[in-house]
């Protein structure tokens, strides 16, 4: 049985992740989340999937460098290893313009967007090295294309996260451990922002498609735009017949 974690995949975007890595039967899916009810409601949400032997959350901070760490020890001691890591972090802020953010935010963001990036592929990289064939696959948003008026360090640290798979898949390009980051291009329709989320929107489910098809397969039958090599951009309008 293949070990995947999902970082985060207690969250809206996580769920459906997890929820498709679970039709896999093959696939034991390890989550994490800082908060033990998230996990909880995690389970609720994927019903009779929610297989004890094979959906296991951990309480921690995956983009945190000690608690990721210590993460990535457990999984190794009670999992025997790990074959696939998903980092599904970060959130989003739309607080003002660029020129207004004071210190501490611009920190709190970065942090919470790029850092617990940088984190989570340090504590968790060297695991998939032992595995091989393993594979990284970081989940980003469509700001990392296109600046956001008032949520502009948001935009900047999106990119920074592109930058750093990249440089990832060039430091490992002789390693057998494959890097991607899948970014939705576009707001995704999450439980949370089921009630304002337009037709258009990618669904969740269809994130977690995508995914599950490259765990499983190496690709998948959504016609995925590749940026930049390592980067795979979703496009809603990719959904619609011509």
């Amino acid at each position: 049985m293949r070990n995947v974690l999902v970082a985060g995949g207690a969250g809206g975007v996580g769920e459906g992740i997890v929820r498709a890595l679970l039709a896999i039967d093959d696939l034991r899916v390890i989550v994490t989340s800082r908060r033990a009810e998230r996990l909880a409601q995690l389970r609720e949400h994927v019903g009779d999937m929610a297989d004890p032997q094979r959906l296991i959350g951990i309480v921690g901070n995956a983009g945190e460098p000690r608690a990721a760490k210590t993460i990535a020890e457990r999984i190794r001691a009670e999992f025997g290893g790990l074959d696939v890591a998903i980092p599904s972090l970060g959130g989003w802020w739309q607080g003002g313009p660029l020129l207004d953010v004071d210190p501490a935010t611009w920190e709190a963001v970065r942090t919470e967007m790029l850092d617990t990036h940088v984190a989570f592929a340090q504590a968790f990289i060297p695991e998939l090295l032992r595995s091989p064939g393993a594979l990284y696959l970081g989940i980003g948003g469509g700001a990392a294309l296109f600046p956001v008026p008032n949520a502009s360090i948001v935009s900047i640290a999106a990119a920074a996260q592109l930058m750093l798979t990249r440089a990832l898949a060039a430091e490992l390009a002789e390693c057998d451990v494959r890097v991607l980051e899948l970014v939705v291009n576009g707001p995704v329709r999450t439980r949370e922002w089921e009630t304002v989320a337009q037709p258009d929107w990618i669904t969740a489910d269809e994130v977690g498609t995508v995914v599950a098809e490259l765990v499983r397969d190496g690709e998948t039958r959504w016609p995925l735009r590749r940026h930049h090599g390592a980067i795979l951009v979703m496009d809603p309008k990719s959904r619609q017949p011509g």
